[in-house]
């Protein structure tokens, strides 16, 4: 009887082997990916798309050898310049052999793009999207000694007398850039904009009361919210980092839609089918990882829901057509040459 039993019990154990072996299996075994895969970056080392890299590829990695058995190793390459169309352009003409992904900055590709005679237009044909889960919401806030008792009575202002109120920000051509036109369309108001050279000095002058407004992102508020009276979050709903600051239509009354600095990955378009499927199904498994969302959040990366794939397509698509419902609002401000 002890016997039978210690056969019973072998058996039992090499069929659960073989169930965890087969469970452990490769989803796709027969699609070759490339041991070494750049990562480009379009901007300097250190920046927040450099730190987006850094911290997530190492958890995307591991998720493409456990959906391929195949292990790869993903670089990060800085490639920046002119704002960042080298990047991008280094991207777009990359193999398509899925040896090359990256980083796309928008509403900047599409921004760049518009402004002048880029090697990666149309940038919607020459990219393919894998996914995006870092939005750093665009946040509007009055400066403390302002005449206005709010945002919406400075808006009103503007309305009013167009040109009136002040508004300072990174840029020209940037995501601030773009959600300041995007929000005064949306009012109906003329703001004058004043563009700094980067978000902090843009944050200085806030500060320092040279400006009436300032637009910028999510680490832009909490920084310099002690100068602020009132503030608003350009997005649908309010956002978890900053819990206490309205969205624009509890703020002003209308919404400006959902703007901000979006960091998301792509492959030049081209890449085989069952590349990009892996490509994309890691970043899913990646983004929804609870270790990967600790040690972005640990690292301050503005992480939201995930967009995969098509999904990631279509919000591109948004991306280029709020630019070009804007673009006269740039060639009006001598930013943009039509």
């Amino acid at each position: 009887m002890t016997r039978l039993l210690r056969t019973l019990g072998a058996t039992v154990g090499v069929l659960a082997l073989g169930v965890a072996a087969a469970s452990a299996a490769p989803k796709y075994p027969d699609v070759k990916v490339p041991k070494t895969i750049r990562a480009i970056v379009a901007y300097n080392a250190g920046g927040s798309s450099d730190t987006l890299a850094r911290v997530m590829l190492p958890f995307w990695e591991k998720k493409v050898e456990e959906l391929t058995g195949q292990k790869v190793n993903a670089v990060v390459v800085n490639l920046p310049g002119a704002g960042g169309e080298i990047g991008w352009t280094s991207l777009s003409f990359a193999q398509k052999d899925g040896s090359t992904m990256g980083i796309i900055n928008l509403p900047a590709v599409p921004l760049v793009e518009a402004a002048r005679d880029t090697k990666f237009e149309p940038w919607l044909e020459k990219f393919t999207p894998i996914g995006v889960n870092i939005i750093d919401p665009n946040v509007v806030r009055l400066q403390k000694d302002a005449k206005y008792g709010s945002l919406k009575e400075a808006f009103e202002a503007a309305k009013s007398n167009p040109g009136s109120v002040t508004v300072g920000a990174d840029g020209p051509l940037s995501d601030d850039h773009l959600a300041v036109y995007a929000a005064a369309l949306a009012f109906g108001s003329e703001f004058t904009f004043v563009p700094y050279s980067g978000g902090a000095p843009a944050n200085k002058a806030f500060q320092a009361g040279e400006v009436e407004i300032a637009v910028g992102n999510v680490f832009d508020h909490i920084k310099t919210k002690d100068a602020a009276k009132d503030a608003m979050v350009l997005r649908p709903s309010r956002y978890a980092m900053i819990e206490d600051v309205a969205t624009a239509e509890e703020a002003i009354g209308v919404s400006a839609g959902d703007l901000g600095s979006t960091r998301g990955w792509a492959v030049p378009a081209g890449v085989p089918e069952d590349l990009v499927a892996v490509y994309r199904e890691a970043f899913e498994m990646t983004a929804n990882d609870p270790e990967y969302q600790a040690a972005a959040k640990e690292r301050n990366i503005t992480i939201v829901e995930p967009l995969v794939g098509d999904a990631f397509g279509k919000f591109m698509q948004d991306q280029q057509k709020l630019v070009g419902d804007l673009l006269d609002l740039f060639v009006k401000g001598g930013y943009i040459k039509k």
